[in-house]
């Protein structure tokens, strides 16, 4: 038996086995990173909503700490309103209100 054969035959086959291992790794860390930029990329978009309820009577509604970004505004009933932004803060605006409303603002 040629004992050096062998011992080269088994340091090459642990040489591929390492290089496999070490490439299965590489592949790992891409797919990991490719979910974690989803992730990232989905929580971008995902909208920030701010509620509040505007009572009979009322004339506007104040949101405060509200973070930057393309904003929105929505009602649960056809109010006309007028809307203005300071810093942090958005103020909905609108005609005494004659029924309870639901105002709401969303930031993207």
């Amino acid at each position: 038996m040629n004992y050096e054969y062998e011992i080269q035959k088994l340091k090459s086959e642990v040489d591929s086995l390492r290089e496999a291992f070490l490439q299965s790794q590489r592949n790992q860390v891409s797919a990991t990173s490719k979910a974690d930029s989803t992730a990232n990329a989905v929580e971008q978009i995902t909208p920030t909503t701010y509620t509040k309820t505007a009572y009979i009577g009322d004339t506007e509604v104040v949101f405060t700490d509200v973070p930057s970004g393309n904003l929105t505004v929505y009602t649960d009933n056809l109010i006309e309103y007028s809307m203005a932004k300071d810093n942090d803060r958005v103020i909905v605006s609108f005609e005494p209100l004659t029924e309870v409303t639901t105002i709401t603002i969303s930031i993207v």
